[in-house]
């Protein structure tokens, strides 16, 4: 796992700053993540207000980053390889992969940058005249390149700069990103080379065989319990009927197991398709399981998440 890095003298100036600082994002139209989402690329987005509403213990870590996730509003994060090879392990290992990202919510520029500069555990870089800052490793480079923005690479934070702040390309439509940033959690992938465990088994050759694939996890507010919908896009309209079934035995053969009577009903509202989309409605899942899936984005990102 990648080094913590956030010390006491950036968490010191954060709290002693009056300023309060928004999202750049807020009022522009767009979400900062919809950058991201190039094909092959993971795309996972938290709304971390509701998060610790709901799952506080997600984000304590009892260090001082509990005061980074105080002061966000949300982290988006997108996984890359420059390449795959049919040996990757499936589902992912996310800790083999680069990643940039950011966190969206109140950092103000001078504030953050001034303590990252103090740590003893990074030195100032500057390139193309976008000044950031790396740590011995360079497994982590950071900035905050505007008010409201801290930006984070593990590898290319000139890369991250260009794609994600200063020469923006939209790659995930206004209405899937509104969907993913109305969620507690949303992932987002297109032309998938791989993919993260969701709870239920895919085979590898048909996650070769989709266009893409958005998750959403959400809470009832009337009972706090927690469901994910998700939308599979397939190449063709028999691939996409393919799946279905594939995702329907599997329901059935698991409640089996436990001795529970399918009821035929629930589950044809529950998992159905439309031409060559696959739709996933209020499908339940545990704390514990929204917990893991948060716990897989954190575990490699290695402190900052």
């Amino acid at each position: 796992m990648r080094k913590s890095v956030l010390l006491l003298p950036l968490i010191l100036l954060v709290l002693l700053t009056g300023c309060v600082h928004n999202s750049p994002f807020t009022d522009s139209g767009e979400y900062f993540f919809q950058a991201m989402g190039k094909d092959g690329e993971i795309v996972v987005t938290a709304d971390t207000e509701r998060l610790k509403e709901s799952m506080p213990a997600v984000l304590e870590t009892g260090t001082v980053l509990d005061e980074l996730f105080d002061r966000s509003t949300r982290l988006s994060i997108s996984f890359y390889k420059d390449s795959y090879s049919e040996s990757d392990p499936y589902p992912a290992d996310l800790s083999s992969f680069d990643f940039h990202g950011g966190f969206e919510g109140n950092y103000g520029s001078f504030t953050v940058n001034t303590a990252i500069s103090w740590s003893k555990e990074f030195h100032k870089e500057k390139q193309d005249g976008v000044k950031y800052y790396t740590n011995d490793e360079g497994t982590l480079n950071l900035a905050v390149p505007k008010s409201g923005l801290l930006l984070f690479a593990s590898d290319d934070y000139i890369g991250a700069y260009t794609e994600l702040f200063s020469q923006r390309v939209l790659n995930i439509p206004s209405d899937t990103a509104e969907n993913m940033a109305d969620s507690l959690m949303g992932m987002y992938v297109r032309s998938p080379q791989t993919m993260i465990n969701l709870g239920f088994e895919l085979p590898y050759s048909v996650i070769a065989k989709m266009s893409d694939a958005v998750l959403y996890v959400l809470e009832d507010e009337e009972d706090g319990s927690f469901y994910f919908n998700a939308d599979i896009t397939m190449q063709s309209e028999d691939l996409a009927r393919t799946l279905l079934q594939l995702l329907r035995n599997q329901v059935v053969a698991a409640l089996r197991l436990e001795g529970v009577r399918p009821d035929y009903k629930e589950l044809a509202a529950q998992y159905s398709s439309e031409g060559n989309l696959v739709m996933l409605r209020g499908v339940e899942m545990s704390s514990d399981q929204v917990a893991s899936f948060a716990g897989q984005i954190s575990e490699i990102s290695g402190g900052v998440l």
